[in-house]
C-alpha cells in the first residue's frame, strides 16, 4: 500500500518547533508530525503518537493523513489490525479525491475479499490520477477480467503508462503481452527490453523469462551466452526452473564452458525443489552414470519423483532401468504403461511387446496390437513394423494383407531393413499388393545394403533366376556370399553348390565343404546329406566314416530316406569303435 510523504517535508524540523506548532492547530504541523513519528525520520519512531497526530489532522478532513492513518490501523504496527476504521479512513480520503487513498482503498478491499468491480474502480481513479502502481493494477485487472471485463488492449494501456514511471511489475507484465501478441500485434524486440528493466531491477521471473528470450533467440539474435547469463542469476535467487537449464548448460556446454559437476550441484537444488524437469535430467544422467558411477541407486528415487509427479519420459526409463537392473518385470512393465499412457512413443512399443510376449503381464495380442497401433501413429518405425507383421498373421488383430503391406510400407521407407525385406516378399508374391518383381528387388535390395542376409539371399535368387532383372549369376553370387557370411542357412547351402558344380565360379570342393558344413549345422538336410558325402568319399576333406556316419544320421532324421540307407553302408567300413565313437557323439550333441 501506498502511504504519503509530501515533498516539503524536512527532516531537520526539529520535534520541539513541530510540537509547539501542532499544538498551537496548525494543521501541517499536525500531519508532519504524525509522518516523522511512524516512519522514523529525525526522532524515534512511536505508532501511538503518530496515531494521535493523524487522527487530529484526519478529523479535520486532510485526505494525506485520512488515508496514512488508514494504513496504520490497517496494519500492526499499533497491535491488532483494525480493518473496518481502517476501511473508514481510506474511503473518506477517497471520497475526498485522493489517489493514495483510492489505490490503498483497493487493496484493502482485494485483502477482505471485497467486490471485484468496486475494488476496480478504485484502482482506476487513482491510476487515472497518474498513480504509476495503480497503472500497474489496472493492467492487470484488465488483462485477468477482475471487476471489469477482459480488455488487453487497455491492459496494455495501462501497463505501459506504469512501466514509463519505472514500476518492475509493470515492466515484467507489459513485457509477457508485447512478447504474446496480446492486446496488439506481438513485439518481441520490445518485450524483451521490457523484461531487461525488470531483470536489472532483481525481479527474478524476468531474468528467466528474458533468459528464455536469449536462448530462443525471440526479439533478436539468440544469444547462448547471454541465456547462461541470466539463468544464472535467476538460479542463484532460488528460481528451480533458472537451476535446470543452467545445469542443462554446464553440462552440454552450450554458452559456457562444460562443467558436468556443477551442472550436477544445480540439476540437484533445483530436484530439491520438486522441478519435475530437473528430477528427470539428475536421474538420467546419474542412471548414466555420466557424472557419478555410484549413482545408478539414487537415480531410481529421482526417476521415480518424476515419474510420480507425472513425467511420462522419467517413468519410461524407471521401467527399462528397473527391467536391466531389479529383475521385476512387473514393476517395470507399470511404469512403462504409465509412461505410454503418457505419449512416449518408445514406451508404448515396449508396452505393446510386453503383451505380446507376456513380460510383465499377461500375454494379450490384442493389447499389444492397440499399442503398436498408438506407437505407429507417432511414426515409431519399429512399432510400424510389428504392427505389420501382426496384421499378416492375423495375431490380435484380424489377418489383413492391405494394412499388412501399408504399415510394412511405412517402416520400409524409414529404413527399417526387416520391413523392407518383408515388403518385398509381398511385392513378390502378390500379398496385400499386386505382383511386381521389381518392387520387390528394389526393397530387398534397400534391405541387403543394409545387411540383412534373408534379402541378399532373395536378390541372389531373383538375379540368378533373372526374375524382375536380367539374369546375372555372376552378381548373384556376389549377393549369395554376402547373405551366407552372414548366416543364412539356403544361401550357404547354394554357395556350397555353385562351387560344387563349378557354376558361375572355379570349381572347388574344399570351399564347397566349408559352406555345407555351414549349412548343414544350422539344420539343412540336404546339405547334411551331402556333407556326409563328402566325408564318405573324402572329397574336400579327409575320409572320415564317423562323420559321415552322423551327418547321415542328422539328413535321416529329417526325412530324407537314402540318408539312412547311405548310413547303414557307412557302417560297413566302419569298426564297431568307430560306430560306438559316432553314436556317443550323436548323443552328446543331442544333449
Amino acid at each position: 500500500m501506498a502511504e504519503e510523504k509530501p515533498a516539503e517535508i524536512s527532516v531537520e524540523t526539529d520535534e520541539k518547533t513541530l510540537n509547539k506548532r501542532a499544538r498551537a492547530g496548525a494543521l501541517k504541523a499536525q500531519y508532519l508530525l504524525a509522518l516523522k513519528y511512524a516512519t522514523g525520520t529525525g526522532l524515534d519512531p512511536n505508532p501511538k503518537e503518530a496515531e494521535k497526530w493523524y487522527r487530529k489532522a484526519a478529523k479535520r478532513k486532510f485526505a494525506p493523513a485520512m488515508n496514512n492513518l488508514g494504513l496504520l490501523l490497517g496494519g500492526d504496527a499499533l497491535g491488532k489490525p483494525n480493518a473496518k476504521e481502517a476501511e473508514k479512513w481510506f474511503r473518506e480520503a477517497a471520497e475526498l479525491g485522493n489517489a493514495q487513498a483510492h489505490y490503498n482503498l483497493a487493496q484493502h478491499l482485494a485483502a477482505h475479499d471485497g467486490p471485484p468491480k468496486v475494488i476496480f474502480e478504485h484502482c482506476l481513479k487513482a491510476a487515472e490520477q497518474d498513480l504509476a502502481f495503480a497503472q500497474a493494477q489496472v493492467g492487470l485487472l484488465y488483462r485477468e477480467g477482475k471487476g471489469t471485463e477482459i480488455n488487453a488492449e487497455s491492459a496494455r494501456e495501462w501497463l505501459g503508462k506504469a512501466a514509463a514511471q519505472g514500476i518492475t511489475e509493470a515492466h515484467y507484465n507489459l513485457a509477457r503481452m508485447l512478447r504474446d501478441g496480446e492486446g496488439g500485434e506481438a513485439n518481441a524486440a520490445d518485450g524483451r527490453e521490457h523484461f531487461r528493466e525488470a531483470a536489472e531491477k532483481g525481479m527474478v521471473s524476468a531474468q528467466f523469462a528474458l533468459a528464455e528470450m536469449f536462448a530462443n533467440g525471440a526479439g533478436g539474435d539468440e544469444d547462448e551466452a547471454a541465456a547462461v547469463q541470466w539463468f544464472r542469476e535467476a538460479a542463484e535467487h532460488g528460481h528451480a526452473a533458472a537451476q535446470n537449464n543452467l545445469a542443462c548448460r554446464l553440462f552440454e556446454g552450450r554458452g559456457v564452458k562444460a562443467n558436468k559437476p556443477e551442472a550436477m550441484e544445480w540439476y540437484l537444488k533445483a530436484a530439491e525443489q520438486d522441478c519435475i524437469a530437473a528430477q528427470f535430467n539428475l536421474g538420467r544422467h546419474l542412471l548414466k552414470g555420466e557424472v557419478d558411477k555410484e549413482g545408478s541407486v539414487t537415480s531410481f528415487k529421482w526417476l521415480q519423483l518424476a515419474a510420480e509427479s507425472g513425467h511420462a519420459e522419467a517413468a519410461y526409463l524407471l521401467g527399462r532401468a528397473i527391467e536391466q537392473n531389479r529383475n521385476d518385470p512387473n514393476e517395470a512393465h507399470k511404469f512403462i504403461l504409465q509412461a505410454a499412457e503418457g505419449g512416449v512413443a518408445d514406451a508404448q512399443f515396449s508396452a505393446a511387446t510386453n503383451f505380446e510376449k507376456g513380460f510383465g503381464c499377461k500375454e494379450d495380442p490384442g493389447k499389444a496390437a492397440d499399442w503398436y497401433a498408438m506407437a505407429a501413429e507417432a511414426g515409431h518405425a519399429s512399432a510400424l513394423f510389428n504392427l505389420g507383421m501382426l496384421y499378416l498373421q492375423g495375431k490380435g488383430v484380424l489377418a489383413d494383407d492391405a494394412k499388412a503391406a501399408e504399415y510394412l510400407r511405412q517402416a520400409a521407407e524409414q529404413g527399417v531393413s526387416s520391413a523392407q525385406c518383408n515388403l518385398g516378399a509381398m511385392y513378390e508374391n502378390g500379398r496385400g499388393v499386386e505382383v511386381n518383381p521389381s518392387a520387390a528387388l528394389r526393397w530387398y535390395g534397400l534391405a541387403a545394403e543394409q545387411g540383412n542376409a534373408r534379402a541378399q539371399y532373395n536378390v541372389a535368387v531373383m538375379l540368378h533366376s533373372g526374375r524382375g532383372v536380367e539374369m546375372n549369376l555372376t552378381e548373384a553370387i556376389t549377393w549369395y556370399r554376402q547373405a551366407a557370411k552372414g548366416g543364412h542357412a539356403e544361401a550357404q547351402y547354394v554357395l556350397a553348390s555353385l562351387y560344387d558344380h563349378g557354376e558361375g565360379v572355379e570349381p572347388s570342393e574344399n570351399t564347397a565343404v566349408k559352406w555345407y558344413g555351414e549349412a548343414a549345422a544350422q539344420g539343412v538336410a540336404e546339405a547334411q546329406l551331402i556333407l556326409a558325402d563328402c566325408y564318405l568319399r573324402g572329397r574336400g576333406v579327409p575320409t572320415d566314416y564317423v562323420m559321415a556316419y552322423i551327418w547321415f544320421n542328422y539328413a535321416a532324421s529329417q526325412g530324407i530316406s537314402i540318408a539312412d540307407q547311405y548310413r547303414m553302408q557307412t557302417e560297413r567300413f566302419m569298426s564297431l569303435d568307430q560306430i560306438a565313437q559316432a553314436q556317443e557323439m550323436l548323443r552328446g550333441r543331442a544333449a
